[in-house]
């Protein structure tokens, strides 16, 4: 037990120096140049940018929704494969809607930046667009799916405002090997159509948390993730990320964070431990500290899983709810009995 402290550093202008380095830290404001690829020996030889880039792993990913929905949208990239996927939870009926559309890789576009930059794909069927606008302070978001099996047609359009501290992260899996990640909690307002049905997010009761996120990822991935967040007129807008993975050094190098009152708070690392109880999966996420105390209950799940020798994946990517506490800066327990949101378990290789 005791108190946890973490730097958040300066703002940098570019995640790797002129020197070849990564700029190892925590931040709470936007890189502007993600220069990944004049990283020097990050996979340990001097490959060619080409190489490197081919070894890069990128997505951006969103979750967003109200009291009544919940969804999960990505554009995601190995450059062995691509999938783009919006899932859309209906808390009310308890019904999952899942949207997946594979592609060959570079017929997708990742974003370069959080300024004037989109993540996209689109196809006759299926299109996905997330435009990063933060000299506007904003993201839109437009997600058109036409013609899936028997799931009813999809029409959302939203904009996420970002005006909240984000958590910003470079964080070293080996000596020069980078991950950077731009996480933000957001008040959100647009219209989902769910087959024929208008769905109306309010500003005031509504959330999006954005990721966008470039790897030097091992060929052997292994993390386990956890993020919830409420948005009303009691609780303000609240939210946290909290993840386990290959970084070196978590006491220094972790994206754990509490977003409140529009500020982000660094919390310490944490540990994954799954159990059932009563038949039920449960998630148990603590630290060492006693500031972060979690239950999470799945409510539906989905999943990727294959092994087909060379690439295989073990994915499971539960919805659901919370009980437990998260202390912020002041000692202030923050209960989550009221929180939703959404965990990963991913090992895979590819």
């Amino acid at each position: 037990m005791g108190n946890y402290t973490r730097e958040v550093k300066e703002q940098i202008l570019s995640l790797v120096d002129a020197d070849g380095n990564f700029q190892f830290g925590t931040y709470n404001k936007p890189v502007k140049k993600l220069n990944m690829l004049d990283a020097k020996k990050p996979l340990g030889f001097p490959f060619t940018k080409h190489f490197k880039n081919f070894r890069l792993k990128e997505w951006e990913a969103f979750q967003a929704g109200n009291k009544d929905i919940f969804m999960l949208g990505a554009v995601y990239n190995t450059k062995t494969s691509a999938l783009n996927q919006l899932s859309i939870y209906d808390k009310r009926n308890d019904k999952l809607y899942n949207y997946r559309k594979y592609c060959i890789p570079w017929k997708q576009t990742l974003s370069n930046g959080m300024y004037q930059s989109e993540s996209k794909y689109d196809s006759k069927d299926f299109s996905i667009i997330i435009y990063n606008d933060l000299d506007e302070g904003k993201i839109d978001i437009s997600v058109t799916i036409k013609n899936k099996n028997d799931l009813p047609d999809i029409k959302l359009e939203m904009t996420a405002y970002h005006l909240t501290e984000p958590i910003v992260i470079c964080q070293p899996f080996d000596t020069n090997r980078g991950l950077y990640s731009h996480k933000a909690l957001m008040n959100m307002e647009g219209t989902l159509y769910l087959g024929k049905e208008k769905i109306v997010f309010e500003k005031e009761s509504s959330f999006t948390i954005i990721d966008d996120h470039k790897g030097y990822y091992p060929n052997n991935v292994k993390y386990d993730w956890i993020t919830g967040c409420i948005n009303s007129k009691n609780t303000g807008l609240i939210g946290f990320n909290l993840t386990d993975n290959q970084i070196r050094n978590h006491e220094k190098y972790n994206e754990n964070c509490l977003w409140i009152n529009g500020s982000m708070q660094v919390l310490p690392p944490i540990k994954f431990n799954r159990e059932l109880q009563d038949n039920k999966e449960v998630w148990k996420i603590k630290d060492e500290y006693g500031i972060v105390n979690i239950s999470f209950f799945p409510l539906t799940k989905l999943q990727l899983k294959f092994n087909l020798g060379i690439i295989y994946s073990d994915y499971e990517g539960p919805m659901g709810i919370f009980q437990g506490y998260i202390k912020d800066k002041d000692d202030n327990k923050i209960m989550l009995n009221q929180f939703f949101g959404m965990g990963e378990k991913k090992r895979y290789r590819v």
